[in-house]
């Protein structure tokens, strides 16, 4: 449960507005509701850009006091336009984890700390690390002996194997880096990223271009398109 928010909405002229978002989307008008901007954006909640449990309405005005507004996120400013809009997820703060995969020359290391949050702290001093070479499978098995070792016995299994099933994801898909948190697990045994932040090899379109869709590599939040490269997107799209 799912949907962006973009500048279309204040343009009646464009068919995209609040109300055709909500027929499209029901749950919207019965869920309690995340939103957020989705522009390459880390640490959105300490910035006071992330508002939880929220209905539709409420939803809304956050939103439109926003949209094509300058801020200051940490040294950087830019102008928010996109916004993504999820499912509310109720959960303890004990259930938030925090994981990551990095590639390297040897393949890929996992850090996972058993704490996750908008206060998780310095990762890479608290985390514990499992490096799964480039021609070996991930091991449940050896992911919950590496990473899981302060998560409640009950959780580790299925934990552990989801782990294994992102780890062959983003291998199948050539991701470069991927960043979970928090990651929730509950007591019923679902396991939800609440908040996730990716690189993709943009090279690798030709063998993974079916399975990724149409995907853009916008510019980094705060720098703004030179004309020249408006020009070369807009060439790009009209040409195979």
């Amino acid at each position: 449960k799912q949907v962006l928010i973009t500048p279309d909405v204040l343009e009646p002229t464009k068919g995209l507005s609040f109300e055709t978002i909500a027929d499209a989307n029901p749950w919207l008008l019965t869920d309690k509701l995340v939103v957020k901007p989705d522009q390459l954006l880390k640490r959105r909640g300490k910035a006071g850009l992330l508002a939880v449990n929220k209905t539709w309405e409420e939803v809304q005005a956050w939103v439109l006091e926003r949209m094509q507004r300058e801020v200051q996120v940490e040294l950087v400013k830019g102008v928010l336009n996109h916004f993504i809009v999820e499912a509310f997820v109720p959960h303890k703060q004990e259930e938030e984890y925090y994981f990551c995969i990095v590639s390297n020359r040897e393949g890929e290391e996992i850090l996972f700390t058993h704490e996750g949050g908008v206060d998780v702290g310095d990762v890479d001093a608290k985390a514990l690390r499992c490096q799964v070479p480039l021609q070996e499978q991930p091991n449940p098995e050896a992911i919950k002996a590496a990473l899981l070792v302060h998560v409640p016995a009950a959780k580790q299994d299925f934990l552990a194997t989801f782990l294994e099933g992102v780890l062959k994801l983003y291998r199948a898909l050539n991701f470069a880096y991927m960043e979970v948190n928090p990651l929730v697990v509950t007591e019923d045994g679902r396991v939800v990223p609440l908040d996730l932040a990716a690189k993709i090899d943009e090279t690798a379109s030709f063998l993974c271009g079916p399975h990724w869709g149409h995907i853009d590599f916008p510019a980094p939040f705060g720098r703004r398109e030179f004309p020249e490269e408006a020009y070369i997107r807009e060439l790009d799209s009209k040409t195979g």
